[in-house]
């Protein structure tokens, strides 16, 4: 488990619904990548017509090469692996300065709720601290209100710097 997160444990009858039940997040390790590909193509397949098609070696690639740059942040349910925040480090076109970002932030969505989120986001925020990294996340609004977002976002200690827009050729 990550230094400075805690496990949200609301389940002492086993009867809470998923996504209250006990939380906790820790880094992955090696054995746990297969996993974290499986979710990330998951993430990818929901997103698909955001998205080009995904090539699945450079999943892999991405996943692991990413892992060896930076921690991915595990979010379990009851000891099983429900999401995920892939991590890598990067710099800049215009520098030499290294930063965090995030090549996924993944809940299975029978577990997705505002707390898991939150949970999951306060322990990459840790990861940041601990590495005293600027942290650059994307955020797919995907039809939502955007100012209901970015609200939403400050909320949880973000700086809303840019917006991420595309154009489909005719």
């Amino acid at each position: 488990m990550l230094e400075t997160s805690e496990e949200i444990c609301n389940n002492t009858t086993g009867t809470c619904p998923p996504q209250v039940a006990c939380l906790s997040t820790r880094y992955a390790d090696f054995d746990d990548l297969e996993t974290v590909l499986e979710l990330y193509m998951n993430a990818l397949a929901e997103i698909k017509d955001y998205v080009a098609k995904p090539n699945p070696d450079k999943c892999r690639n991405v996943v692991y090469y990413s892992w060896a740059s930076a921690p991915c942040v595990l979010i379990e349910n009851q000891g099983e692996i429900v999401g995920f925040a892939g991590l890598a480090t990067a710099t800049p076109e215009h520098s030499d300065t290294p930063y965090l970002r995030e090549y996924m932030f993944y809940i299975k969505p029978e577990n997705r709720s505002a707390k898991a989120a939150r949970f999951l986001s306060e322990s990459v925020k840790a990861v940041a601290d601990k590495f005293k990294l600027l942290l650059s996340m994307s955020h797919m609004v995907l039809g939502h209100d955007v100012a209901k977002k970015d609200k939403f976002l400050k909320r949880w200690g973000y700086d809303v710097v840019s917006l991420q827009v595309r154009y489909n050729y005719e």
